[in-house]
């Protein structure tokens, strides 16, 4: 008689955990879905960079140097205007409050950004609807491969495109 009573008691128990299994999976599933944005949002950052990179290193050979003593060096005013036009031409809408930084070595173009990403279920807790990403990318001329990879970038310069 004893047994049949706890088995009466202990029904519908389950009923009040499933709601609060199915919230924690919810919560889960919400947090691996903004992880993903986050890092697709830094992955797309580093292309934007590494893109303008190569741009720049490639438009911004200083054609006067080159052509009066032969060597190749970049002109920092196109670097940054190549750099500020490729990244715009890109137009990733979905990285904010863009900030690059370029160094230029001689022959090597160094670019550091960050920017803010948008959450997609972050948005409805407070202080959860952006993220912060940062990345950094450099490109250097196939042709000036003698002492082009232990030279040291000179301090970083910030855009404003």
């Amino acid at each position: 008689m004893l047994n049949k009573r706890r088995r009466r008691d202990s029904r519908g128990s389950v009923l009040v955990l499933v709601p609060a299994g199915f919230l924690v999976l919810i919560l889960l599933s919400a947090l691996a879905v903004d992880s993903a944005v986050m890092y697709l949002g830094q992955q797309r950052l580093h292309d934007a960079l590494s893109a303008a990179a190569n741009d720049a290193v490639a438009a911004a050979v200083d054609n006067q140097a080159f052509y009066s003593s032969g060597s190749l060096s970049l002109d920092p005013a196109t670097v940054s205007r190549v750099v500020c036009r490729s990244v715009s031409a890109q137009g990733d809408a979905g990285l904010h409050n863009l900030r690059i930084a370029v160094s230029i070595s001689g022959v090597a173009v160094r670019l550091s950004g960050s920017a803010t990403v948008d959450a997609v279920f972050g948005r409805a807790i407070p202080g959860f609807g952006q993220r912060s990403v940062r990345s950094s990318a450099g490109a250097t001329l196939a042709a000036a491969t003698e002492g082009a990879s232990g030279t040291a970038f000179g301090p970083a310069s910030a855009l404003q495109c």
